[in-house]
């Protein structure tokens, strides 16, 4: 699992992954006082998602970072900070689960605490609304799938804003875990399987011929 944030081609993927975090969606209670009855309560607007999560930057190589990244915490510093100073969003994507949103990043709060020259990160990030996107629902284009969902001939597939290839796997093929994402970008093509955007067309094999065992 790694912790990404992109904006435009600019991906950072976090040296090391916070060990537990959370994500809850749901929505605003509104209280209404009715004199006969008192208090009610009725489902108000969806409540925007909101987290701080703790990194560590690490100065030194260590066994456990993610492949790929550096011990260089000013690297990571500094653009955390351009990013918080920017009025854009950026997107967040953990992998090997669903998340994949916009967010502003709020603060990075720094501190070092055992004078091995690592540094500790906390980013508040705020979920981004555009208010002017329409709400729209995700429809599945059809082929046809065999009984346990997955295709049973190669199909097309339009990436919708918000979905990763994890999702996409779960979708078709009941499993979102790295093998199958990894797969499904080397089938298409593409080097990052994080870095997909909406609008972009992708196949959606059958699992055999995702992984070499037919076509």
């Amino acid at each position: 699992m790694q912790f990404c944030f992109i904006q435009g081609d600019t991906v950072l993927t976090m040296p090391v992954t916070p060990p537990d975090y959370d994500f809850a969606v749901g929505r605003k209670m509104e209280t209404i006082n009715i004199s006969a009855l008192g208090e009610v309560f009725r489902p108000g607007g969806r409540s925007r998602w909101s987290r701080t999560f703790p990194f560590l930057l690490p100065a030194h190589e260590y066994s456990f970072m993610e492949p790929g990244t550096r011990a260089e915490p000013q690297y990571y510093l500094d653009q955390l900070k351009r990013w918080s100073l920017d009025d854009k969003p950026v997107r967040l994507i953990i992998t090997e689960t669903d998340i994949n949103l916009l967010v502003y990043i709020e603060d990075a709060t720094v501190r070092e605490q055992d004078g091995s020259g690592d540094r500790y990160v906390d980013v508040a990030v705020r979920e981004f609304v555009d208010p002017l996107t329409p709400i729209v629902g995700v429809a599945v284009q059809g082929a046809r799938q065999s009984a346990d969902g997955a295709p049973e001939q190669e199909q097309s597939w339009s990436i919708k804003k918000g979905e990763t290839l994890g999702m996409i796997c779960r979708r078709f093929y009941g499993n979102s875990g790295a093998k199958y994402y990894n797969a499904l970008a080397s089938h298409n093509g593409i080097k990052n399987p994080h870095l997909i955007y909406a609008g972009q067309t992708i196949r959606i094999p059958p699992e055999a011929v995702l992984f070499g065992g037919g076509k």
